[in-house]
């Protein structure tokens, strides 16, 4: 009677998901079949607090399907989707936990290039003539945790220009405009010419700036450089510098600020007598120590 009962019973909600648990128990992988569990647990848990309708579903497969439409090898929807929704963040900062002293990460961003050309100390890493933006003569050394200098360690450093754009967003743009990499000297020190960079938006044509749109909030990230360091002994470091004065430090779109990354850019005048050359402008500079901490 039991059995009958069972088998004519209307499936639950809680039977499906019970269902689909089950049928990761066979995977070989174990840490996979932790991660494909998790989601399904959160993943229904999810549509049953908030009881997903089918319109809501059909239109959550439709924002899906646009973002693969718009990703390609210049555009990376999903990593948009991941920043936004500060997934990247939570990722990275569970990854990367590091002693008191050490540089603090935060997010590496859809932009990076791999392969970026090696210049030498204190190079202009601005390669298109018509650049407007104000020079910014970025400098400091890599160090350990005891403020020992790191020689030989690869500063790997991108950034946007005046027209907020990075190299990668436009087609025309000379390959490796505004980025590059750099090997500290003996003392551990590093210098490049760049532009002072401008606060900018992500791109928001897309599905994420549609839903930026509709929540109310800004696609806008504040003034920053990026910086990958990676020197043998010790863990690759993937930062930010953040123009202290910027705009949206405190509503960054990825949520990728932290205050220990804010630095002053200081004006200096043409007539400064450590000008850099070919600098005949305004212009700035800042200084940005880097530390690293050991590889475990």
């Amino acid at each position: 009677m039991s059995d009958t009962a069972d088998q004519t019973a209307p499936k639950t909600p809680e039977d499906i998901t019970a269902d689909v648990l089950q049928s990761f128990d066979q995977a070989e992988d174990p840490r996979l079949r932790e991660i494909m569990q998790a989601l399904v647990r959160h993943l229904h848990s999810f549509v049953q607090e908030v009881r997903l309708t089918p319109q809501e579903w059909e239109t959550g497969i439709g924002v899906l399907t646009r973002t693969g439409h718009i990703t390609d090898e210049r555009r990376q929807e999903f990593i948009l989707w991941s920043d936004s929704l500060g997934v990247s963040m939570l990722v990275d900062a569970l990854e990367n936990t590091v002693p008191a002293g050490a540089t603090e990460s935060t997010v590496q961003g859809p932009f990076y290039v791999e392969g970026s050309p090696l210049r030498e100390f204190g190079a202009n890493i601005a390669e298109e003539p018509g650049e407007e933006g104000v020079p910014a003569l970025v400098y400091g050394r890599v160090l350990d945790l005891q403020g020992r200098p790191i020689a030989g360690a690869e500063v790997d450093v991108w950034q946007n220009g005046a027209d907020q754009l990075y190299a990668v967003q436009k087609p025309e743009a000379e390959e490796d405009h505004l980025r590059g990499r750099f090997i500290t000297r003996d003392d551990g020190s590093y210098a490049f010419l760049a532009v002072r960079p401008t606060p900018y938006p992500i791109p928001y044509d897309g599905p994420v700036g549609k839903m930026l749109d509709l929540t109310g909030r800004h696609p806008w990230r504040p003034a920053h450089v990026h910086m990958i360091i990676r020197a043998d002994g010790y863990r690759t470091l993937t930062t930010h510098v953040f123009d202290v004065e910027s705009r949206y430090l405190d509503s960054d779109a990825v949520f990728a600020v932290k205050p220990s990354l804010t630095r002053e850019f200081v004006t200096h005048g043409p007539g400064d007598p450590d000008t850099p050359a070919g600098v005949t402008t305004e212009w700035v500079s800042v200084e940005n120590d880097l530390v690293l901490a050991p590889q475990t």
